[in-house]
């Protein structure tokens, strides 16, 4: 039988208009006539398909699922000319292949057209070309396999999205996935719930609820209550869930993207059945522009991407993305999009508690051992609004990161309290006191142990903290200090920093100025990047007041030398660090007994307060 893969995108909302080359590449071919070249002639012009929406992923498909065939199908009325490609990859530019070429006269009436591309092709993608030649309609183009009907698994694939008081996103989400996959002809619409959490309680339930939109009040639990509480629904479900996939509320999604999931999943093969599939981070300010799909946490306790940054606009870095095998350990597929086997959750348990940050990295080692990623999965997502919030990178990340490698064994080798260490250290240079504190209080409140962490009102909590996050200013507000080369390109404050080994010395026994006298300390400000990573100390030596301009140079926030403040601080982290070495042990016993019942059914019903 034929089974549908993935469709071709000639419209995907306004973002087709904004962003073209993420579904077709446009141009206008010189042309031979009678020998001469002419760049005027009949052709409308040449539509290139090898996108990242529309491009076949030949390795992917074949790597992850059954199938040992792949046809293209068009269906239209016009005449035109296809031209059937592959990409192989090479160490410089995609190298192209032109496959068949098919002269199309069908201008009264819609004809279907197929072609096979080579099984036996080792291609990184497959894709196509159209020249126009006359008006040409399209009724649909798509890629599908011949497959026996025993090889098609039973999927019911469900959506778990977490929202809090965000309508003007997870609204536009709804209507969206009703019209285009709840309503559409596909085999998805038949087996599909969508599960909308409502940590805020303010959605209206009777407006948006259908028998496959399920709307469900809940306390605000954070993401990871969310998001359990999703899991939970989707197993419950009157037909259990095979997959859920967990998703962000504040993200624009494309229909597409959950029929591939649903269609890869269908074939998935044995070797991959157990696997997350990780939808990529597309950016919302330029849609083109790829951030994630695999994280990682690094030895030294640091959460990040494992592939570069890239522009799925350009062919090169599609079939790069497409080809690359990421081997590192500790890695992690982010919620934002990401697909879930039921039958892991009930092998490896429910989530931790841990409210917000650090929730999807820590399921993802524990319950992971295959990623799939897959050109056209994928969502997009605010992050020029990723602004350094101490309550969660100072308090959160460490505090779960501590919580999470205790309680079920992942990230073994990571080393947290150096990074806690290096943090501290920065934000006393940096004259950051609140971010130090935030830190010593993550610290105290892990050794408070498991029972703290399934109490604790996270809400509440969050809600106390984030009081102790930057009150950042317009950045006209200190038009005395910053100079209109970096208010207009705040870049140029990410210099690289060279030192002396004497230099080295003086900012780590003085911890930049706090323990030497004032005539050794500067007059004027010194100005750094807002930044809670970025070590900058040829910028801040010696200030005793410190401008801290954001990335895009709009905000800044002024912090002054508190020698008394720090004095008190850093006794308190001296005395954190030794209580934290004397029950070191002890405490994560207390995390690893407790393992059974903060993952379980029971427990988590009882948390979300679920009959």
């Amino acid at each position: 039988m034929e089974f549908r893969l993935s469709n071709v995108l000639l419209s995907d909302g306004d973002r087709s208009n904004d962003y073209p080359d993420l579904y077709f590449k446009y141009s206008k071919p010189a042309e031979v006539l009678d020998g001469s070249y002419s760049l005027s002639g009949p052709s409308y012009g040449k539509y290139d398909f090898a996108t990242y929406f529309n491009a076949f992923s030949n390795i992917k498909w074949r790597r992850y699922t059954v199938i040992d065939n792949v046809h293209l199908r068009i269906v239209a009325k016009g005449d035109f000319l296809v031209e059937y490609t592959a990409y192989e990859a090479t160490q410089a530019s995609p190298k192209r292949s032109v496959l068949h070429r098919m002269k199309v006269t069908s201008v009264d009436e819609y004809s279907i057209f197929d072609f096979e591309y080579p099984s036996d092709s080792s291609a990184a993608i497959f894709a196509f070309e159209i020249t126009t030649y006359s008006p040409l309609d399209i009724r649909e183009i798509y890629y599908f396999t011949d497959i026996d009907e025993s090889y098609i698994r039973n999927v019911e694939l469900s959506v778990a999205t977490t929202t809090f008081k965000k309508e003007e996103y997870i609204i536009p989400n709804i209507e969206l996935i009703k019209d285009q996959v709840i309503d559409c002809s596909e085999p998805i619409a038949r087996h599909f719930t969508f599960h909308v959490i409502d940590n805020g309680r303010t959605l209206d339930v009777d407006d948006l609820q259908s028998s496959s939109v399920l709307i469900h009040p809940n306390p605000n639990v954070g993401g990871a209550g969310g998001f359990t509480r999703g899991i939970i629904e989707s197993m419950e479900q009157e037909r259990k869930a095979t997959h859920v996939i967990l998703m962000d509320d504040d993200v624009q999604i494309s229909p597409e993207s959950l029929k591939r999931t649903f269609n890869l999943l269908s074939l998935v093969n044995q070797e991959y059945e157990r696997a997350f599939i990780s939808g990529a981070m597309l950016s919302f300010e330029r849609q083109d522009e790829f951030y994630e799909d695999i994280g990682y946490v690094q030895a030294r306790g640091i959460y990040g991407p494992i592939k570069n940054r890239s522009f799925v606009s350009k062919l090169q870095d599609i079939v790069k993305l497409e080809t690359v095998r990421p081997r590192r350990s500790h890695r992690y597929a982010g919620w934002w999009y990401c697909c879930v086997p039921i039958s892991s959750v009930e092998e490896k348990g429910l989530p931790l508690p841990l409210f917000i940050r650090g929730d999807d990295a820590e399921y993802g080692n524990r319950c992971a051992d295959k990623f799939i990623t897959l050109n056209g999965i994928c969502i997009w997502h605010l992050t020029l609004a990723f602004k350094f919030r101490a309550a969660f990178e100072r308090y959160q990340v460490p505090r779960n990161s501590l919580i999470a490698q205790s309680t079920t064994g992942v990230y073994e080798g990571v080393d947290f309290i150096q990074n806690l260490k290096e943090n501290v250290q920065l934000d006393f240079k940096t004259f950051n006191y609140d971010a130090v504190e935030l830190s010593l209080q993550a610290l105290e409140d892990y050794m408070k142990g498991p029972s703290f962490v399934m109490e604790a009102d996270g809400g509440e909590l969050i809600g106390q903290l984030s009081k102790k996050n930057d009150k950042l200013l317009p950045i006209e507000e200190f038009t005395g200090i910053v100079s209109d080369s970096i208010e207009f390109d705040p870049q140029h404050l990410y210099q690289e920093q060279n030192r002396s080994l004497v230099l080295r010395a003086f900012d780590y026994l003085t911890v930049n100025g706090h323990r030497c006298p004032d005539f050794l300390l500067k007059k004027g400000i010194g100005i750094v990047p807002y930044d809670g990573w970025f070590y900058a100390p040829n910028q801040i030596r010696r200030y005793k007041e410190l401008l801290s301009v954001t990335h895009d140079g709009s905000e800044a926030i002024l912090r002054r030398m508190d020698r008394k403040r720090f004095k008190s601080l850093y006794r308190r982290y001296k005395n954190d660090l030794k209580i934290y070495e004397k029950n070191k042990d002890r405490i994560r016993e207390e995390y690893a007994s407790a393992r059974p019942e903060m993952t379980s059914l029971s427990f988590w019903k009882s948390y979300l307060g679920m009959k």
